[in-house]
């Protein structure tokens, strides 16, 4: 098995790195506000599939103290990548060997070139996570959906890049953790697919205060999804990654079938983080303008979500926000 570190040890790097490790895979885990309590206490990963606990994991409380692995796992929000970047800088001819890989498993598009950029050429991958989970608290994760993760490699210029050996490679090492890992051949129009399920749902749930189930639960919200998710598919379209014709229906009945459910976004809006604004929202927009594709529902979206983020940047965690 390959040699993982986890950078952004939340719900989804701790969900996989623990499966991993569990699995038996070396897994070394960056860990930096709570890294004495899970130094004592471990990783504990909660699941319908079947609970895991790592009693004693590989941790690192900051980058000088992580070791040489075979693929660098960014787990981190959006947000956070200017950070990465900047430590990736530092540290990624130390950390990461000629045929070393980040798998960069975040929301968005259009964050892989600067990766690519930062490891000198190395192998990078977009993962994409089709997973509801949450972290409870220290170490401890409770995963209560899905759980797949699609791999796709970055290629200069967004070109497809194919099914690579070290794709392959992760594959097989999820799947010995029991986590099912799907391949695809271009990355882009796997981000695309996935931005159909986030423009509308991580917005929705912090712009009207709710759950997925209750998005769901009202004929006129599962409209509105529907409506910027036909949006989502035509700049999709207009970049040549037509997606299939039922993908709305598809991802409307998933999303019907899921454990209630509250988005990565509005757990970040109701802790007071920033907001993933600009990769799920601001650059699929930029995108639309450049293709000459309208979006007008995801540009309403954008501009009520913006201003949330500038007001939670200013006042911190949303407690006087209405609740009606």
């Amino acid at each position: 098995m390959l040699r993982y570190a986890v950078v952004g040890a939340g719900a989804v790097g701790c969900f996989y790195g623990i499966r991993l490790a569990a699995a038996g895979a070396d897994v070394q885990f960056l860990v930096r506000r709570d890294a004495d309590a899970v130094r004592a206490s471990g990783l504990t990963l909660t699941s319908p599939e079947g609970d895991l606990h790592l009693a004693a994991p590989r941790v690192a409380s900051g980058w000088s103290a992580l070791e040489p692995c075979d693929v660098l796992l960014v787990a981190t929000k959006a947000t956070a990548n200017r950070e990465v970047l900047g430590e990736l800088a530092v540290h990624a001819d130390r950390l990461l060997g000629p045929d070393g890989a980040v798998l960069l498993v975040q929301n968005g598009i259009g964050c892989e070139p600067a990766y690519a950029r930062a490891v000198g050429g190395r192998e990078v991958l977009g993962g994409l996570a089709f997973l509801c989970a949450q972290r409870r608290g220290p170490g401890v994760v409770a995963h209560l959906d899905y759980g797949a993760l699609t791999i796709a490699a970055h290629a200069p210029g967004e070109v497809a890049a194919g099914v690579t050996a070290r794709m392959r490679a992760i594959a097989g090492d999820l799947a010995t953790g029991g986590t099912p890992a799907l391949l695809d051949d271009d990355l882009v129009r796997a981000r695309w697919r996935k931005l159909m399920w986030n423009v509308p749902f991580n917005p929705l749930s912090v712009i009207l205060d709710a759950s997925t189930a209750e998005l769901m639960g009202d004929p006129a919200t599962v409209a509105l999804v529907a409506r910027t998710m036909a949006e989502v598919a035509a700049v999709a379209a207009a970049e040549g990654r037509a997606l299939p014709g039922t993908i709305v229906d598809d991802l409307l009945a998933a999303t019907a079938r899921m454990a209630p459910y509250d988005t990565s976004m509005k757990l970040d809006a109701d802790a007071g983080r920033p907001l993933e604004v600009d990769v799920m929202l601001a650059e699929p927009l930029r995108r639309a303008a450049r293709a000459g594709v309208a979006m007008p529902t995801v540009a309403a979206l954008h501009d009520q979500l913006a201003f949330l983020d500038r007001r939670i940047a200013t006042r911190g965690a949303p407690g006087s926000r209405s609740h009606g």
